[in-house]
């Protein structure tokens, strides 16, 4: 069969199958599939192809594949129940998940491919809002949330006069932080160093 036109962005793929199994909320599909909510969510925002749940879905209903990838043509009719009962690939195996990896290098950030983790190796740390990366500093690797609300004691990653670097922070009244590592402290004023996103797991 000839496909003539991707129509993936934007979730539009992820939207059909919502649409093919019929349900109105994308949470009621999360539950049917076994994805947790923030998981959909996570899909959505990397905006990745989503064969897995296209291949669950050709399964479960009879939306075409045609339909599925590209919007043209009639959506389904109507869903399998019987298959719908069965289906659980998901929920059992976990999704795999995609981290964009960057590596310190002499104080700058470099793009470094890929990695990809089990769903469930993140779960206390996705929400709808995570923005996560991986970021390396020699053979150390640290999952970094981009999109923090406030700056809290913890470790972070931040950038001193166009140094990047992990460092823990310590908030000091008023307006002011404590940097530290493990081989040099120092405190200064939060407007002077820039902070790029807050450690939320460390893989050595």
């Amino acid at each position: 069969m000839l496909i003539s036109k991707l129509d993936g962005k934007n979730g539009a793929v992820l939207n059909r199958i919502v649409q093919a199994y019929g349900f109105k909320q994308k949470s009621q599909y999360a539950d049917q599939v076994g994805l947790s909510s923030s998981n959909l969510a996570m899909r959505y925002k990397r905006d990745a192809f989503p064969a897995d749940l296209v291949v669950q879905c050709l399964l479960d209903t009879d939306a075409s594949l045609n339909w599925l990838i590209t919007g043209l043509g009639e959506p389904p009719s109507n869903v399998n129940r019987e298959n719908l009962k069965k289906s659980s690939a998901v929920s059992d195996l976990g999704e795999n998940i995609n981290l964009e990896r960057l590596t310190i290098d002499k104080g700058e950030l470099k793009n470094n491919g890929e990695l990809v983790f089990d769903s469930r190796f993140l779960a206390d740390s996705l929400s709808s809002q995570s923005d996560l990366v991986v970021i390396q500093s020699g053979k150390t690797q640290y999952i970094v949330d981009r999109n923090y609300k406030a700056i809290v004691d913890g470790k972070w990653v931040i950038d001193v006069e166009d140094s990047v670097s992990v460092k823990t922070l310590s908030r000091i009244p008023v307006g002011r932080v404590k940097v530290t590592s493990a081989d040099s402290e120092f405190e200064c004023a939060l407007s002077d160093i820039t902070v790029l996103g807050f450690v939320v797991m460390v893989c050595e």
